[in-house]
């Protein structure tokens, strides 16, 4: 498929098309296009897989799909594989998968080459496009994964008997709650690190607050490819373009509000059925999301997640912290 097709093959770490043999990157797909054709009409096929996994699929730019023998026109990998197979006498096992992953960038849209759904960032196509090659599934949880290794992976960190593995650290605990402590408590464990001075942090949003306040950068802002509509917040610029340009919706029947996933329809029903189906095994107290319950449970805890530095009060939970300096210690503001 490589060799005798236009499926010209990328690596994807950041935001541009890596050509696997010469590492050149382009932001425009044309470009991209126009390089593989200019600079790599002979190549070695075995270098274009060298960076992938094992197991792997590679990534590959199939806008303009056509046969490198006889420059036929094909819309699917399966079509041109089929006739290379049938045509051109290069024969391919079809009881297998191509190895091949189809992104389609077609007038400044970036699509899934098997069901031509539009994303608004390459990251989050790449995200998708790999639910399409889910063939390991886990049998205790139901997550699937792209490769076995994935698989593996996946199992190592959540589903050994009475084991929890910090992903950083690599530390093992005897409980999820235990692993949680030590995430909140060990900052070199947190996700996210602020480039300028490397501070660490454990939610992205704190990260970027900090980028604004400490190190004076802009208040980053999204703006949508397709309208134009500018948004400060990722996460509704992101449920925009799902429901208003890539038609995908999920929508509530009883308010008729749109969201991006299952997953947060499903959250927001609550609102209108009143249903509590999270129960703390410690109180009996319900509650109607997951998150909800999670929360609450620190409250269990004998852990104490934030202290007040002046009196040295604990506290496990952030809002009694926050009630605790707003009516003890007003005076301070960036608490």
């Amino acid at each position: 498929m490589v060799k005798y097709s236009t499926a010209y093959p990328f690596r994807l770490p950041e935001t541009s098309l890596m050509c696997v043999y010469c590492c050149e990157s382009y932001a425009d797909s044309s470009y991209f296009r126009k390089h593989m054709d200019e600079e790599h009409e002979t190549f070695k096929v075995e270098t274009a897989f060298a960076h992938c996994p094992y197991e792997g699929y590679l990534k590959a730019d199939c806008t303009d799909l056509r046969c490198r023998i006889c420059r036929q026109k094909f819309k699917k990998l399966d079509d041109v594989a089929k006739h290379l197979n049938d045509d051109h006498g290069h024969k391919i096992n079809f009881d297998f998968h191509l190895g091949i992953q189809p992104f389609k960038f077609e007038n400044d849209k970036l699509l899934c080459g098997i069901c031509d759904k539009n994303f608004p960032c390459l990251r989050q196509l790449s995200r998708h496009m790999s639910s399409h090659y889910q063939n390991f599934t886990c049998e205790e949880c139901g997550k699937s994964y792209t490769t076995n290794g994935s698989l593996q992976q996946h199992m190592r960190f959540s589903h050994i008997p009475n084991e929890r593995i910090c992903r950083r650290c690599k530390k093992t605990f005897n409980s999820l709650e235990a692993k949680r402590e030590h995430v909140e408590s060990s900052p070199k464990c947190w996700s996210y690190q602020c480039f300028v001075c490397s501070i660490r942090f454990m939610k992205w949003s704190a990260k970027e607050q900090h980028l604004t306040t400490v190190h004076g950068h802009a208040k980053k802002t999204h703006s949508c490819p397709e309208c134009g509509k500018v948004f400060t917040s990722r996460n509704s610029y992101r449920v925009h373009f799902a429901t208003t340009h890539a038609g995908v919706s999920f929508v509530c029947s009883w308010c008729g509000r749109k969201f991006s996933t299952k997953r947060h329809l499903e959250q927001h029903t609550v609102v209108h059925t009143g249903l509590k189906l999270f129960d703390c095994h410690v109180c009996m107290k319900s509650f109607p999301r997951k998150a909800n319950l999670t929360q609450h449970m620190w409250i269990h805890s004998e852990y104490k997640r934030f202290e007040c530095n002046l009196c040295n009060k604990q506290f496990n939970q952030r809002v009694s912290y926050k009630s605790h300096m707003k009516t003890h210690h007003p005076e301070i503001q960036n608490f």
